[in-house]
């Protein structure tokens, strides 16, 4: 079991507020942090040394509204010269935009507009051939985007609110959607039709908020329902494998670790609280922040960063 009773280390970034963040979930780029604030989103260097965190802000990206949500392109390397930074931003406005730079002196932004309400979740295809980028709104719809121009190639209509979409790197040519009704759907990439559907308990009124797609365990999904979450194994679809609850009213955000099974982030609310689980086990960490509002993984370390008002809290887990 791991142990943890307060932030690791602190960084704050002035007087902006921090909406949401995001660690690369890919090897080559793993050290990135991209932070979406008010007008801007700050991309860091994030290391660990000798029990140290070394944050050093790399390069900052004008950003025209609030930034709500972000997703990191496979294409993302700290390791080429040039160095390569792609990700896209999902903005309050309603608009995507792929940024595109060498973290010198290059620098394109492509703006995807096609979405008539919120943007909620967004994710590229987990692949160096990227084609796709998918996004899903507060209006109904599930939108899938040429990375390459920007054209909207086709709209899926949900039933209601479209919360998270997922893509798993071991299988590129699908991706998840999930909707605030608790239907969530596996589809393809090559005719966008669903080829899996979760069964639920529709009886329960709880809004489902957030999913996620284990990248160690490809079988494995999990899903929010009110205070719960659902564990999923693709396997046998029938019912979840495990139901989870967690010490708040509302789960917001889920989050596998990408390289150690077992961890699983969550963010709950009122509090906010944050929370460590170890797949099917047992609570590691439980703690209350005022104002958190997103959580990520580094990529091979027990590391999680925590937006926080006005800072990022990194916290690392003591495994044992």
């Amino acid at each position: 079991m791991g142990s943890l009773s307060r932030p690791f280390h602190s960084v704050g970034l002035g007087d902006e507020e921090i909406f949401c963040l995001s660690f690369s979930p890919y090897e080559w780029s793993k050290n990135f942090l991209a932070i979406g604030t008010e007008n801007k989103v700050v991309v860091a260097n994030v290391q660990n040394e000798n029990d140290e965190i070394q944050f050093n802000v790399i390069r900052e990206f004008h950003h025209f509204c609030p930034v709500v949500s972000l997703s990191w392109s496979a294409l993302s390397s700290s390791d080429t010269v040039p160095k390569v930074c792609k990700f896209a931003t999902a903005g309050i406005d309603g608009k995507i935009r792929i940024y595109t730079s060498d973290l010198a002196q290059s620098e394109n932004v492509l703006e995807l507009s096609g979405h008539a309400d919120n943007v909620n979740s967004i994710a590229f295809q987990p692949d160096i051939n990227e084609k796709f980028l998918i996004s899903t709104s507060d209006d109904f719809t599930c939108k899938i985007w040429s990375t390459e121009t920007g054209d909207l190639l086709k709209t899926i209509p949900l039933q209601s609110s479209g919360m998270a979409v997922r893509f798993n790197p071991s299988e590129p040519s699908k991706f998840l959607v999930m909707e605030k009704s608790g239907v969530t759907r596996i589809f393809s990439t090559l005719n966008f039709s669903p080829v899996t559907s979760l069964s639920n308990n529709f009886s329960c009124q709880d809004p489902a908020l957030d999913a996620d797609w284990s990248s160690c365990n490809p079988t494995h999904i999990a899903t929010s329902l009110g205070g719960r979450i659902q564990n999923w194994d693709l396997e046998a679809l029938r019912l979840p494998e495990d139901t989870t609850t967690v010490s708040c009213e509302m789960v917001r955000k889920v989050r596998f670790h990408s390289t150690i099974d077992t961890l699983i982030a969550v963010l709950g609310s009122p509090g906010p609280v944050v929370t460590v689980l170890r797949s099917l086990g047992p609570v590691m960490i439980t703690d209350s922040l005022m104002a958190a509002s997103d959580l990520s993984w580094h990529y091979s370390l027990p590391l999680l960063a925590v937006a926080n008002d006005r800072s990022v809290r990194f916290w690392k887990l003591l495994l044992k």
